[in-house]
């Protein structure tokens, strides 16, 4: 598993971190920087020093390189770069611009050594949830953020601690994976609207302005893998071509900044946290075609409209070559999309990180589950050679779960169906009408 190395929305810590992690090119080679002097933002309130380094971003051109984020893609440099820079119109913001780098970060603004100008350096001042920084203007947000499912991921904590069944001091265990890997798509006010994602390594998303809605390629989509970067492309969802993204359907805005009161013990499963569905524009679907009508109230809208997603064993083993996958399976009575997930986990998941785990104390848990698939298409086909999107599952067993698929059969088992029979000749004209 490739180290991954927590990028926060920090401006300071980044440069710090980026120099001890030798993103920063050699010095060998480079023409001289003695002549870089700091911008000039005409903003009184923030004179800083900081903007020296940080508001010159020629000169972070020239002392950053390639690369690598969390999953082990490839971060150009220029990437790295626009990570560190520090734009004017941050700093130039009335609002949010008005005080100096160090009100936030700390460290020394005032020392030309760049290991002294990080000490002290305020990693992320939004790492509590915006209480100190934010509260003071947006209080009732950061109070709900405090049991929200992006900053504290209980369902995440409770079904790793699920997962590690009998393991001696259970709790301080997933307190240790959590820290060193789950909590790399932690969030915080900063990795939101100000920062990225952790994992992602590409540092400020927008030179440090404070962005109301963030950008969902930079922010959502590192951590959301399930989604992938294939949801912004025409060929993987249609949605794309009208002008959507992750915003679009999620729209409440518990979803991102919770709904206050106790934590969400089972995530994003948590019943009526997640608001977005189908219906929400698609309000006349049930009725729209014949299709519809007859499959409406045991087939899901993804299991006929959705195409080939990533796996989330993709994500957490970080491998650059994504597993891609399109299986069908029942649950609840219902038609869904099944997703491979880390059920699975060996005891050896984590020696990288120094933990060593017994197999016999792991529980079995589930490896396939359902997932509403972001990837959707108005008539994928899935089966080779086939003309209509009807012999995606009539008479084809390969799309469907099989035996031989499950992990845990006794587990996996009821999720497990046979496909629907195979059309006729007339019903495929019929259907190709």
């Amino acid at each position: 598993m490739i180290k991954r190395v927590l990028f926060v929305a920090s401006l300071s810590v980044l440069l710090s971190l980026l120099l001890a992690g030798g993103v920063f090119a050699s010095s060998h080679g480079q023409s001289s920087h003695t002549s870089v002097q700091p911008k000039s933002y005409a903003n009184p309130k923030n004179a800083s020093q900081c903007l020296v380094c940080h508001g010159q971003l020629d000169y972070l051109r020239s002392v950053t390189a390639d690369t690598k984020d969390g999953y082990g893609h490839d971060v150009a440099a220029e990437t790295v770069a626009q990570g560190l820079y520090v734009g004017p119109e941050f700093v130039n913001d009335r609002i949010h611009g008005r005080q100096s780098c160090e009100f936030c970060h700390g460290g020394n603004p005032d020392a030309t050594d760049v290991k002294l100008a990080h000490e002290g350096i305020i990693k992320d001042p939004t790492a509590d949830g915006g209480q100190k920084i934010c509260a003071s203007c947006h209080q009732d947000i950061v109070k709900n953020a405090q049991t929200s499912i992006h900053f504290n991921m209980t369902g995440v904590r409770n079904k790793l601690s699920a997962r590690l069944g009998k393991t001696h001091e259970k709790e301080v265990v997933v307190g240790q994976i959590m820290e060193g890997d789950c909590l790399a798509c932690h969030a915080t006010c900063g990795t939101c609207h100000i920062g990225t994602a952790p994992i992602a390594n590409a540092g400020l998303q927008a030179n440090h302005k404070v962005e109301v809605k963030p950008d969902n390629l930079q922010v959502c989509i590192p951590c959301h893998h399930l989604a992938g970067a294939g949801f912004f492309t025409q060929e993987k969802n249609l949605h794309v071509a009208l002008g959507m993204d992750c915003n679009s359907c999620h729209r409440s805005e518990q979803e991102y900044h919770g709904r206050g009161g106790d934590q969400e013990q089972l995530g994003m499963m948590s019943p009526g946290l997640i608001k977005a569905s189908c219906y929400d524009c698609h309000q006349d679907a049930a009725t729209t075609n014949e299709a519809h009508e007859i499959h409406g109230e045991f087939v899901s809208c993804q299991a006929c409209h959705g195409t080939e997603y990533e796996s989330c064993v993709a994500c957490h083993n970080r491998v650059p070559e994504d597993e891609h996958i399109f299986k069908l399976g029942e649950f609840d009575g219902k038609v869904y999309p099944m997703v491979h997930t880390t059920g699975t986990t060996s005891a050896d998941a984590f020696n990288h990180m120094g933990i060593h785990l017994q197999q016999k104390d792991l529980e079995s848990k589930a490896a396939w589950v359902p997932y509403t698939t972001h990837f959707l298409q108005l008539a994928p086909i899935h089966k080779e050679g086939g003309k209509v999107m009807c012999e995606n599952c009539h008479g084809n067993d390969d799309i469907f779960l099989q035996e031989k698929d499950l992990s845990y059969p006794e587990l996996e088992k009821q999720l497990l169906m046979d496909a629907p029979r195979k059309l006729s000749k007339d019903e495929l004209q019929d259907a190709m009408k």
